[in-house]
């Protein structure tokens, strides 16, 4: 075991010997320097949404104004679809068999939990966006 490495030192010792060292040319420091300048006069990352305002107001626009026609239409007859056109009744009671009792502290650490998102995400916005501009 010993024989061993000794003969694995004595290689290493060999090589280490026989391999000369590299030397770096007098103005190589110079032009790592010149390269490094050059990188840092780059252009920060802007941050750029990937929804544009203007799509994100105009969805908003189109869902609250299908809200709102929803809520405020009035219809032109009393007569539904149904009885218009003669067509059979439908019922999808698909959940009135299950009954959702949710607790009072459940109610709460849902609400605590969307408004610690809704306080959450734009601080992440701005520490991001703080970021990338560097």
């Amino acid at each position: 075991m010993e024989q061993d490495d000794k003969r694995i030192a004595d290689l290493v010792n060999k090589l280490m010997d026989s391999n000369n060292l590299e030397k770096a040319p007098l103005d190589f420091t110079d032009k790592v320097m010149t390269k490094i300048e050059g990188l840092s006069e780059t252009s920060a990352i802007v941050y750029k949404p990937l929804i544009p305002k203007p799509v994100k107001w105009s969805i908003i626009v189109a869902i609250l104004s299908f809200i709102g026609y929803i809520l405020f239409k009035t219809p032109a007859s009393e007569v539904g679809l149904t009885e218009r056109y003669n067509l059979p009744e439908l019922s999808f009671n698909l959940l009135d068999k299950i009954a959702f009792d949710f607790s009072s502290s459940l109610m709460y650490a849902m609400i605590f939990l969307v408004l610690m998102i809704g306080i959450q995400i734009p601080l992440m916005k701005q520490h991001f966006e703080k970021r990338l501009a560097i």
